[in-house]
């Protein structure tokens, strides 16, 4: 009984920290899968250590607490079932918004977990969808091979009714060391563009986009290895209306200080699956906001606190908005 009133304690602690503000993040699970045979793309020898990365993952995201929070490589509604009902989770009562995405490869997903609190809006009676992944235009006989052709698979929106905002996920195409996939993932991040100016911005919601990136953001900082100014990604999705002069949205991150605090992921380029001294950090989970809100950015935190690299390859990205 002394446990679980200093759980309830620590929990309660923990929402009322934020009790005046709307709190969004972002989180990678690395291979949330629902068995640990699901997939031979997914780390997991045994159920015990996918039973053991479940609870490591449910204890971060409870302290956390965060009223909605976009989720990367989950692979199913039934492996997120299995995490909301972890003990340090469950008395957050999230409701799991799930929808399968295009991605055959991986068969990773992007979800929310929202809570009681969160008041969704609903469009054709669904509170979360996923759009089209195709750029539109692009000639049936174009090339296999043209970077044109590249799909945004893994996507989904929820919006919210007050306050009028639209939050859309995303994870985009993995490997940010590999120069021969920036042409892709620019493709993805003009079609994210276009979702946000036909879904969200033209039925009069504020858009926050955010997920995983693999993609850094060169206006933000953060790690001298990754300040290529000829990066286009972010950019591309932070200014999706070409028609007005600037970017319509700016990065969360921007907030985080010191600057050499602005990673959110581990890279282990030796592969000895183990974080090492020598692997580097980067950023490349974002939260990219309209500057309608800028004014009510209360904080904005990267929880490097809340594990040593061993329960994720992530960590989650954390906002406050007043």
């Amino acid at each position: 009984m002394k446990a679980a009133r200093l759980f309830a304690a620590i929990l309660c602690g923990s929402l009322v920290a934020h009790a005046d503000a709307l709190r969004i993040a972002t989180f990678n699970l690395e291979w949330m899968t629902e068995s640990a045979t699901e997939t031979r793309m997914a780390p997991w020898k045994s159920e015990n250590a996918l039973a053991m990365h479940r609870r490591d993952i449910a204890g971060i995201l409870a302290k956390v607490a965060a009223d909605v929070v976009c989720v990367q490589e989950a692979t199913s509604r039934a492996a997120l079932e299995k995490l909301n009902r972890e003990p340090a989770l469950a008395p957050l009562h999230y409701r799991i918004l799930h929808v399968e995405s295009e991605d055959t490869g991986t068969g990773q997903d992007v979800a929310f977990l929202v809570s009681p609190r969160v008041r969704l809006a609903s469009f054709g009676g669904a509170e979360i969808r996923r759009f089209a992944s195709a750029l539109p235009g692009i000639p049936a006989e174009t090339r296999r091979n043209d970077p044109r052709r590249q799909r945004l698979t893994k996507n989904a929106l929820v919006c919210m009714e007050s306050p009028k905002i639209c939050l859309l996920g995303l994870h985009l195409l993995a490997h940010p060391d590999d120069r021969s996939r920036n042409a892709k993932r620019e493709t993805q991040a003009r079609v994210a563009a276009g979702i946000i100016r036909t879904e969200i911005v033209a039925k009069g919601y504020a858009p926050i986009v955010l997920g995983d990136f693999n993609d850094f953001d060169p206006s933000v900082g953060g790690p001298s290895d990754y300040k290529d100014k000829a990066r286009k990604v972010l950019a591309l999705i932070r200014d999706y209306d070409t028609t007005r002069i600037g970017p319509e949205l700016f990065n969360a991150s921007s907030r985080v200080s010191p600057e050499s605090e602005r990673w959110s992921a581990w890279w282990d380029k030796d592969e000895n699956g183990t974080r090492d001294a020598s692997d580097p950090v980067s950023l490349i989970d974002h939260i990219l906001i309209d500057k309608s809100l800028e004014a009510r950015v209360k904080n904005v935190e990267i929880r490097h606190d809340l594990h040593d690299g061993k329960a994720s390859d992530h960590w989650p990205v954390v906002l406050d908005l007043n």
